[in-house]
This record gives C-alpha cells, sequence and structure tokens, in this order.
C-alpha cells in the first residue's frame, strides 16, 4: 500500500501539466511512424518522440544517420536529409543507448493529408445500401500505396493539442482500403498511376462537422473577421484555469484522505473527476454559431477536431493536404466561410513549417437543403475566392456529380481525378495538353446595354453545354435586385446573357441555387464553377 500512496503522490506532483507520451526509462516513437510508412521525397524529413531528458537519439536510414538529444520534457526530434523517391522497401532504425526500434518496409514518396467531413470520409465498402466502389475496392492492392487511418478523436477542450493519434501505416489492400476515404484513395492512385511514385494517404475526418472545430487557435488568432470563435477561446481558457485549480485543490484533499485510508487499512477513497471531464460535459459552454440557434456537439467546437486528429500528424513531412467540407456550414448559416477557410489553410502551413503546400478544395457539390438552401452558394463563393485568393489553392467543381436528394453523391472517382487533375498541373507541373485542368471559371463581365458579356478562363478549345441544350441557370438582375432567367448563348469563349425583362442589368449570376444543376462546360467536359457578380 505504501507503494500506492507514494505513486499517487508523485501522480499529484505533476496535475495540470500535460502529460507527454514518454515513459519512465523506454525511449519512444510518434505513431506516425510504424511499419509501412511512406517518407516524403525531396525535402527534410522529421522523425520525433520521446525519451528520459538528455538520452541522445540515433536514426539511421538510407544510409544516412542523424542523431538529437532529449530536451528536458524528453522530447527529440531529428531531420533526416531530403531522399530520392524510392519503391524499395528498406528499415528505419532508431537507437538509443540498449534500445533499438526498427520499422520494415520504409518507402519514399509523397504524403498526401486528406481531411473535412463526410464526403472525405466516404469510404471505399459504402454506407448503408448506397452504391459503393465494389469494383474498384477488388482491385485495391497497390504495394506502393499506403494508407493511414485517424480514427475519430474527441479532443473536446483541453486548451492543448494532443499529440499522439492511435493509427498505424498499412499496405494497400482491399481489407485495409475498405474503411478508407474513397475519395482520397481515387485521387492518390491517379497520382500514382500518373508519377509512378509511392504515394501515402493520411485519412483524418468527421462526418456532419463543422470548419470551426478543423481550425487551430491560431487561425482564429491570425483572422480578425473570427471573433466569435475568439471569444469562445478566450471563455474556455478562463474556465479551464478555473477547473485547473478546483482539480489540485480536490487532488491534495483526496491525497489527504487517501494517506489516512492507507494508514487505516482501508480502501482508497474515489478519485476526483479530472478537468477535461467537467469542461466537456454535453451541452456545456457550446459555441454559439453566428446568426443561427443551432448547437453542436462539444467536439464541434472550435480547434477540438485540429486538437485531436490533425495535430498529432505534425509535423511529418508531406506534399500537400485535399479538403472536402462545407456541408454542415450551409445548415449553420455560415456567411463567412472564406474567412474560416483562410485561417485553417493559413494556420496549417505555420505550424507545419513547409510553407504554402499545396491545398485543394472541393466544391461541395448541389443537394436541396430546402429553406437552408440559399446559404450553399454562399459556400460555394467562399470556396472559389479560397481558391483564388489564397497562394497555391485549387477547388474541383462538383456541379454534374452531385445528387440533389443525397447529400453523400457516391460518384468519388470523379471527384478524385479533378483533383489528381490540378494536382498533376499545378503542384507537379504536368498539366494536360491544353492546359486546362479545371472547369471554366468567371473571370470578368462586361455589362453592355442590355446584355452581359462573361469572359472565363479554363476555357480550352471552346466552351460547350453538356447535353447539347441551351445553357441554363444564368439569371440577371436589374436596379431592383430581384434576379430572373435569362438566355445564355455561347459566342465564342465567351457567354452573352440577356432577358426581355431586364432591360439595364446591373448584376449577374450562374448556378446560384442549392438546387442548380447547369451544362455549361469547358471542351474537357469540366463543369463552370458558380458564381455572382455586381456591375462595377
Amino acid at each position: 500500500m505504501r507503494s500506492m500512496l507514494s505513486f499517487f503522490i508523485g501522480f499529484a506532483a505533476i496535475i495540470g501539466l500535460m502529460l507527454t507520451p514518454q515513459t519512465a526509462a523506454a525511449m519512444t516513437l510518434s505513431n506516425m511512424f510504424t511499419d509501412h510508412l511512406v517518407l516524403q521525397r525531396n525535402m527534410p524529413d522529421p522523425v520525433w518522440g520521446w525519451a528520459k531528458p538528455g538520452q541522445k537519439i540515433t536514426v539511421r536510414f538510407a544510409g544516412r544517420k542523424v542523431a538529437a538529444t532529449t530536451d528536458a520534457g524528453g522530447e527529440w526530434m531529428v531531420q533526416l536529409p531530403a531522399l530520392r523517391q524510392s519503391s524499395t522497401p528498406r528499415n528505419l532504425t532508431i537507437s538509443s543507448g540498449r534500445q533499438t526500434i526498427v520499422l520494415h518496409d520504409v518507402l519514399v514518396g509523397d504524403v498526401w493529408v486528406c481531411s473535412g467531413q463526410s464526403n472525405m470520409e466516404y469510404p471505399m465498402a459504402g454506407w448503408f445500401h448506397r452504391t459503393n466502389q465494389a469494383a474498384a475496392l477488388a482491385h485495391g492492392t497497390h504495394p506502393n500505396i499506403r494508407l493511414y487511418f485517424v480514427p475519430m478523436i474527441k479532443s473536446n477542450f483541453s486548451g492543448t493539442p494532443k499529440k499522439q493519434a492511435p493509427a498505424v501505416w498499412q499496405r494497400c489492400t482491399p481489407e485495409n482500403l475498405a474503411r478508407f476515404s474513397a475519395v482520397g484513395y481515387f485521387f492518390g492512385l491517379s497520382l500514382h498511376n500518373a508519377l509512378h511514385v509511392p504515394i501515402g494517404l493520411i485519412d483524418s475526418d468527421w462526418g456532419g462537422t463543422n470548419i470551426e472545430a478543423w481550425i487551430p487557435a491560431q487561425g482564429y488568432s491570425a483572422v480578425r473577421q473570427l471573433k466569435a470563435g475568439r471569444a469562445w477561446l478566450r471563455k474556455m481558457a478562463k474556465r479551464q484555469k478555473k477547473l485547473n485549480a478546483r482539480y489540485l485543490a480536490a487532488m491534495s484533499a483526496w491525497l489527504a484522505n487517501a494517506k489516512e485510508a492507507v494508514a487505516a487499512g482501508k480502501a482508497l477513497p474515489q478519485e476526483p473527476a479530472g478537468p477535461e471531464d467537467a469542461i466537456s460535459s454535453p451541452h456545456a459552454f457550446n459555441y454559439q454559431i453566428p446568426r443561427h440557434d443551432w448547437q453542436p456537439d462539444p467536439h464541434q467546437n472550435p480547434t477540438t477536431l485540429f486538437n485531436g486528429m490533425i495535430n498529432p500528424l505534425i509535423p511529418y513531412a508531406i506534399r500537400g493536404a485535399i479538403w472536402y467540407q462545407g456541408e454542415n456550414n450551409v445548415s449553420s448559416h455560415d456567411r463567412i466561410y472564406y474567412y474560416h477557410l483562410k485561417a485553417l489553410i493559413g494556420a496549417w502551413r505555420q505550424l507545419w513549417h513547409e510553407g504554402n503546400f499545396p491545398f485543394y478544395i472541393v466544391q461541395i457539390a448541389p443537394f436541396n437543403y430546402g429553406h437552408d438552401g440559399r446559404y450553399e452558394p454562399l459556400i460555394w463563393q467562399a470556396e472559389e475566392k479560397a481558391a483564388r485568393k489564397i497562394p497555391n489553392c485549387g477547388i474541383a467543381s462538383t456541379m454534374d456529380i452531385g445528387n440533389l436528394h443525397n447529400i453523400h453523391p457516391a460518384d468519388k472517382l470523379t471527384v478524385g481525378e479533378r483533383l489528381a487533375r490540378i494536382a498533376l498541373a499545378k503542384t507537379y507541373d504536368k498539366p494536360p495538353a491544353d492546359g486546362i485542368y479545371s472547369g471554366p471559371v468567371f473571370k470578368s463581365a462586361q455589362f453592355s446595354g442590355n446584355k452581359v458579356i462573361i469572359h472565363f478562363t479554363q476555357v480550352g478549345r471552346a466552351l460547350r453545354s453538356r447535353n447539347g441544350k441551351p445553357l441554363n441557370w444564368f439569371e440577371l438582375a436589374g436596379a431592383n435586385g430581384k434576379f430572373v432567367n435569362a438566355n445564355a448563348k455561347i459566342i465564342g469563349k465567351t457567354v452573352v446573357v440577356q432577358s426581355p425583362e431586364v432591360s439595364n442589368p446591373v448584376a449577374v449570376q450562374f448556378a446560384f441555387s442549392d438546387i442548380a444543376v447547369p451544362n455549361l462546360m469547358n471542351s474537357e467536359s469540366l463543369p463552370a464553377l458558380p458564381f455572382r457578380v455586381h456591375k462595377p
């Protein structure tokens, strides 16, 4: 019993501190480093873990040897020099004193993070009775594609991001692929087939979640428009401080009672609940979405999913990220989604220390949201703006492959291939022969009398109608601001829009409805992106 009491006294001494995954004697690695991993080519590769303070750690791979000494907190990190791509399985060896850890079957290629909500999460095996990817799954054995599946981790709000996620690298086989992101897999497979290099895919997503949960605290600090999120974080930080103080006081009283119990030979009293348990109780201090009365579950609060599911990945060397999210922010009436994307992308890049790594967005697909439907075009507008204004971003249009009656359209193959098309052009400098990697993108509008002439980029040889019918979903508004259906005609590489109901148009919009399934596309059969513009 005395040894047990000594243990609890030692435990009490570190209450209130965030424990690292180290042990008292053994060296450990981040869970990012397991058998079958893919190291990122052509850039330094951080390798990190924990051990006793002051302990020397040596890492060997591909004839290279690097070493580091653990700091006062027991953390260590080395950086392997930039490596060339290799499909030859090799060992990564980490040693310290008499302890050696050997990771087997290590490749060198490109690593991509796949994140977002349910349409990114949608697995290769499908959900329920919806159409799945059965044929592709059956042929899903690819020795040089590796999968890292991050389970849903409820971080709630602890004030400190987690350092570990319970995941391992796996070879790409039908069995391992079944629960993996279909969009992520088809994206990675397309890259692998085009580049002939190993591909590592990290699947970290959670269906039905808001973007606010995926943004780290640094993002809220950097973007002034996110004042509601900053206010919530300040409130929770104060709450956390009070709970920590209460917990320390309760633990001190518990230790006194435990000492008396040990002396009397009685059972130890029940420990007090930890501060995180108290702060994450359901529906307590939840983040209020602006201009809406809907309250998310605790894991939806600002920073929570970043803390639990993205921070454990950092600073693992990656090539870039793909993002498929926004449906939840339609339902929460998000009018500032562009600033949410700006905060997320900027903070992820800041924390990864890799500069403006590629970040490619999937436009959420058309879906009949009912009374919330007017907010989907605002999300589209924000996604397009992010792709246009934030460096090294892009967007894949889904206007032609959605399902108005199912928020989870089944065609994930086309989505993955369109993302890969963008990555090959923008990241790998391997554009298609005609240079077209996305659907037509609005460039400018010329207001001339009773008509508006629309100019696009990413046209290719010509603009076309997907079904051979007149162009649809173009609308004009006059001085009264009311949009009406308009006639639209392709003339060269422009579209001329006019309506007998609007003699002097002051605004034009295209596909600005959640149920829009427009037929405008380019010569590569890629659909045009929605837009709305007003006369200068």
